[in-house]
């Protein structure tokens, strides 16, 4: 298995990004179009955040209408948007078509299953115990299991043990879950310091997005040489 170079794969995921924007932007408007209705009440749902975490109780608490509706198509753009990112990088752009959505049920199936598990393994230590910097830690230890995601993505049966050494694993752990975490906190913070415009954040949490998409399936190609 060969090393992962952070500074090469950071270098080349910004150079893919550039040279495939268009069929970047062409698989992105299905899944933005349909994620629509749930970013309309995503102030709501902070809101919502906010009252309960605040003790308030949940009897003043009113859901938006069609919250789950809205909240099922956003989960499904987001699964369509990384399934049709990963193939872009693997398989190259004749592999994806941003006007057919993903309707292969296994598919679909496995890639909510992976998500879930992860989501699982990573937040129940931290529920159980009260110890936040546990999900680091178990996120360092599932993260191999997530090149799954590409696996799925590309017709590929799902393997658990990818034989990562020490170095390549903390490559691949800073890669997708560190420094999108720095990047997306230190931009926060800039712009709540020197009074940018909020939209600003978004845009960099939308690249960071893709970003993490793309580094992963090239951290997935070299792994699998």
């Amino acid at each position: 298995m060969n090393a992962l170079p952070i500074n090469k794969i950071m270098l080349a995921s910004v150079a893919f990004a550039f040279m495939n924007w268009k069929k970047i932007l062409e698989i992105s408007i299905l899944p933005v179009l349909i994620s629509i209705p749930f970013l309309t009440i995503l102030p709501d749902m902070f809101n919502i955040m906010n009252n309960v975490f605040s003790n308030k109780g949940f009897a003043d608490i009113q859901l938006p209408d069609n919250m789950m509706i809205y909240l099922l198509l956003f989960c499904y753009g987001y699964l369509t948007l990384s399934i049709n990112v990963y193939r872009l990088v693997i398989l190259g752009q004749n592999s994806v078509s941003g006007i057919v959505p993903e309707l292969n049920f296994n598919k679909i199936i496995r890639f909510v299953g992976l998500t879930l598990f992860i989501g699982l393994v990573t937040m129940a230590p931290v529920i159980i115990s009260g110890i936040a910097f546990l999900q680091l830690i178990m996120y360092f230890l599932v993260i191999p299991i997530a090149l799954n995601f590409i696996n799925i993505a590309i017709d590929q049966p799902s393997k658990y043990k990818w034989h990562l050494n020490f170095f390549s694993q903390a490559n691949l752990f800073f890669l997708q879950i560190v420094l999108p975490a720095l990047a997306s906190m230190i931009f926060s913070f800039l712009v709540s310091l020197i009074g940018l415009p909020d939209i600003l954040g978004w845009v960099v949490k939308i690249i960071v997005f893709y970003w993490t998409l793309i580094s992963l399936a090239l951290c997935y190609q070299i792994i699998v040489k």
